[in-house]
């Protein structure tokens, strides 16, 4: 009986293992590696079924508006952020993007699903006078953690504290009776940390995505900063809701602070943009692509076609260099290249520019046949000056046996 338990719990362990190993994937947008046992169709379905509820709930009690200056407001607001939106991530494109008001002036909240089902609560606006600067502030936060992915890996760290409850509800019962016992008790403290609010990394992620959708969409990014002042105010005597799920963090203000400079850049761009001038020498013009279009309520037929290929990437001075053909490889990382050679052949056959550059930056390999990929990708996202200089230098180093990749004996060219 005992040998039985222990290879149940083995079996559960080994599946547990394999879930954890395979269920990993490296954001896009990020960079980083997130938990993904669940795909963002499944996410969406289930999203889309508890917002149609909530929405229905509210509908019946009156509570949302669906006409007016209030209305109109916030989707003129959240449409110039969708516009944005997609050019990060083009499947998104095909989201089934919509913005409920809730009538609701006690409550100050907003919220944005996996799948671009969105919501804002008129307390939002009347308790906080918010400017239209800051409505695309914190809605454009929300709209980082769907584009981020943390919906789908919530709901896969719930999946995986599942399996470890049940491996440890095998391991440690001594009848059925006692593992139900015990598989009870371990579930509260696994719902306990799923349900736990949004986590520092998510909340940076989501903030750096939202300061930068609102600046590319012609907002100001100050309103960063006083959004988060007059939170911090309002949660002095009541808590707002908006902030029991949102953890302010003594960093966050900073780093909004820092994000001015670049952000006003982008902001400066855009309003350029809207007003009809051609963009800056050096800078693809990814701005206004859909800037007109009603993604709330035109027909998904109508909507722009967001070009894969030029799937943009979140600012950093790095990616910056980048853009103006200033990267220099600098290191060797035979190995290191070697593993993902195979990725990287992928990435430039599907004509993935930007996930192709970030990941020759970030082996950093001093070959020409790294400066090759950098070359196609920049000109693939419309960086035209840069393209040439990587593809100069590929062609400078390729004369060189040591940074030649025909002349490596571990590198396919």
């Amino acid at each position: 009986m005992k040998w039985n338990r222990t290879r149940r719990a083995s079996a559960l362990m080994a599946a547990g293992a394999l879930a954890l190993l395979t269920g990993c994937a490296t954001n896009t947008m990020t960079g980083r590696t997130q938990m993904s046992l669940i795909s963002d169709e499944a996410v969406s379905k289930q999203s889309l079924s508890y917002y149609s509820a909530m929405v229905g709930d509210y509908r019946k009690k009156e509570k949302v508006i669906d006409a007016g200056p209030v209305k109109e407001r916030v989707e003129r607001i959240t449409n110039r952020l969708i516009a944005q939106a997609v050019l990060y991530r083009p499947a998104a494109a095909q989201w089934d993007w919509r913005v409920t008001v809730i009538d609701d002036p006690e409550t100050v909240n907003a919220f944005c699903m996996p799948g671009g089902l969105m919501g804002i609560y008129t307390g939002f606006m009347e308790k906080l006078n918010a400017s239209d600067d800051e409505i695309a502030q914190v809605m454009g936060h929300e709209i980082g953690h769907a584009l981020a992915g943390h919906g789908a890996e919530k709901m896969s760290l719930q999946l995986t504290s599942n399996l470890v409850v049940m491996v440890l509800s095998a391991a440690t019962a001594q009848n059925a009776r006692d593992m139900q016992g015990t598989h009870a008790a371990l579930s509260v403290g696994a719902l306990a940390f799923v349900n736990r609010p949004n986590d520092r990394l998510t909340e940076h992620e989501a903030d750096r995505i939202g300061i930068e959708l609102a600046a590319r969409a012609g907002y100001d990014p100050a309103a960063a900063v006083t959004l988060w002042d007059k939170m911090g105010k309002l949660s002095g005597n009541q808590r707002a809701h908006f902030l029991s799920t949102h953890p302010s963090s003594e960093q966050r203000a900073q780093t909004l602070n820092d994000m001015q400079e670049p952000m006003r850049k982008f902001q400066t761009r855009a309003l350029e943009a809207q007003a009809g001038q051609a963009p800056r020498q050096g800078h693809a013009n990814h701005h206004g692509h859909g800037h007109e279009h009603d993604w709330l309520n035109a027909p998904k037929a109508s909507r722009p076609v967001i070009d894969e290929s030029k799937a943009i990437a979140l600012y950093s001075p790095r990616w910056e260099d980048f853009e103006m053909g200033r990267i220099e490889l600098k290191g060797s990382n035979t190995p290191g290249f070697v593993m993902k050679q195979r990725a990287l052949k992928e990435m430039h056959d599907q004509a993935r520019w930007r996930d192709l550059a970030s990941t020759v930056m970030d082996l950093d390999h001093r070959l020409d046949l790294s400066y090759h990929y950098l070359g196609v990708a920049a000109k693939g996202m419309g960086f035209e000056g840069a393209g040439r200089r990587y593809l100069e230098r590929a062609r400078q180093l390729g004369e060189d046996k040591t940074t030649s990749c025909v002349k490596s004996f571990m590198i396919s060219c």
